[in-house]
């Protein structure tokens, strides 16, 4: 599929200031744009193709398939994420996985946090979480919400460690809201690694 054909991305706007411990990790978040769409598209395929293991279709046929769910997604968030954040996680120079957030109104959506089979497990993912509950603090966002499939106990078993509790339990999703109420990052706790 064209990236050319799939919705370009908002135009970027100012984020909040990346944290110390994100820093020394030398992360940074860059606009996403047309140029992104094969990373992307790559990274949701590897995230996802373990589920399709045992289908009985070709590689081909499997590739083809995720290629359409990305490009459903794609078309999802930036239609109900109008305003979003769509930001490329990059480590000292890499592409290592992609971020969208929601800051338009006094609740903050985080709307997708996925990184680099490589990259996970290494503190990045939470380092990032802890900014954003940060920065929503910072700004006066009545909550942080995200959604989780039911099949990603880990990342569920992460939200809660973060102080995340579940608001809503859907067919194939459990709605999460951070009130700052939970291990609220501050300044002096913002590095920590769980």
């Amino acid at each position: 599929m064209d990236s050319c054909a799939l919705k370009p991305f908002p135009t970027a706007r100012p984020m909040p200031a990346l944290t110390e411990e994100l820093r020394r990790s030398a992360i940074e978040l860059q606009p996403a744009s047309a140029a992104d769409v094969p990373f992307f598209r790559a990274l949701y395929r590897a995230s996802r193709l373990a589920e399709l293991l045992m289908a009985p279709w070709s590689a081909e046929q499997k590739r083809t398939f995720l290629d359409d769910q990305f490009a459903l997604q794609h078309r999802h968030f930036l239609k109900v994420h109008r305003r979003g954040d769509y930001r490329v996680i990059v480590q000292a120079g890499r592409s290592v996985g992609r971020i969208y957030c929601d800051r338009g109104g006094r609740d903050w959506t985080l709307i997708d946090i996925l990184l680099s089979q490589e990259t996970q497990g290494k503190g990045i993912g939470s380092a990032l979480i802890r900014w954003m509950q940060h920065s929503a603090l910072v700004a006066g966002a009545a909550q942080l919400r995200l959604s989780v499939a039911h099949d990603n106990p880990r990342a569920r078993k992460l939200y809660v460690q973060l102080g995340f509790f579940e608001t809503e339990v859907g067919a194939t999703h459990i709605t999460m809201v951070w009130t700052g109420n939970g291990p609220a990052p501050s300044g002096s706790n913002c590095g920590r690694e769980l």
